[in-house]
């Protein structure tokens, strides 16, 4: 099944509408590679005519079926993404300087995975995420510019 054929399951497993403005916020999800901001989103989405409290809505939704996850960027932003089985399992790469959030697709033998299964755990797991935070390559050039070293 693909992955505009699952959305529009979970919607109706969750009793919801299938509206072409939750259509679009979701295709949109789907097209981008970094999380977006409520503001990014709509901008992307203004063209289709979407009005602020109905993204908003929409977005809160979402969330509370479990089709996108909220994150808090370095800059105190709330930025959105998809969940699996909408997006493929990723963990994510924080630049403190400059804010972005870069996704790291991870396979399933790597530490992380290898380490949450050898876990005892209380319950079922969903999903779980994983955070690597440092200075993107794009800011490291731009210090080393700004302090006379030529790259």
């Amino acid at each position: 099944m693909n992955r505009e054929a699952v959305f529009v399951d979970v919607l109706k497993q969750n009793r919801l509408r299938v509206t072409k403005e939750r259509l679009e916020v979701f295709r949109l999800l789907g097209r981008v590679d970094s999380p977006l901001t409520r503001s990014e989103l709509l901008g992307n989405l203004k063209h289709f005519g979407m009005h602020p409290p109905t993204l908003y809505r929409t977005i809160e939704l979402f969330v509370s079926v479990g089709i996108i996850q909220s994150l808090s960027s370095i800059s105190g932003e709330v930025v959105y993404e998809l969940l699996p089985p909408f997006a493929p399992h990723h963990h994510h790469y924080r630049c403190m300087n400059c804010g972005l959030t870069f996704p790291l697709e991870v396979s399933d033998d790597a530490p992380e995975e290898v380490a949450l299964r050898s876990l005892t755990l209380p319950g079922a797991v969903v999903y779980h995420q994983v955070d690597i935070f440092g200075t993107c390559f794009k800011c490291l050039r731009e210090r080393n510019l700004s302090e006379g070293e030529v790259s």
